[in-house]
């Protein structure tokens, strides 16, 4: 029981951390749309990917946010699960905060920018290095605020 409620913990704390990103990806969606922020155009495919196999509706921004919040919250729980087998049951708040930014560091290795390629030609547009940008500042905020929050919260 005590796993699951860790577990439950931790999917809050990725969807606050999500929520802090989100909040710092907002002003640079509002200036350059979509594509001022990378990860967002990702989510518009997956959404669009899943719509189409699905139903006849056409994405729109609010569902890649929404996906954007869900992805947040599922890698709060790997986190978790990786803090399991590195440290154990004990979490120890100095080296939390490292551990979060260098997980989001390596997941936004992992999407949008290894996967660029695959998700610009699945999608139709261009991700812009000003979104990789702001994607690998809103990731260290992430990570930042997963840091904080898991030692609270879990």
């Amino acid at each position: 029981m005590s796993l699951l409620l860790a577990l439950l913990g931790a999917c809050f704390a990725g969807l606050l951390a999500a929520i802090c990103m989100t909040i710092f990806e907002l002003p640079f969606w509002r200036r350059w749309g979509m594509e001022g922020v990378a990860e967002w155009q990702v989510n518009a495919v997956i959404v669009s990917m899943l719509i189409r196999k699905f139903t006849r509706r056409r994405e729109v921004a609010s569902m890649s946010v929404a996906m954007h919040l869900f992805h947040g919250a599922a890698l709060g729980i790997l986190f978790r699960l990786l803090l399991l087998g590195l440290l154990g049951t004990t979490i120890l708040s100095s080296s939390v905060i490292g551990y979060a930014i260098v997980y989001s560091v390596v997941l936004w290795i992992i999407s949008p920018f290894l996967t660029r390629r695959f998700f610009e030609l699945s999608g139709g547009f261009r991700m812009t290095r000003k979104g990789l940008a702001v994607s690998f500042l809103a990731h260290n905020v992430y990570g930042v605020f997963l840091g904080l929050l898991t030692p609270v919260i879990v």
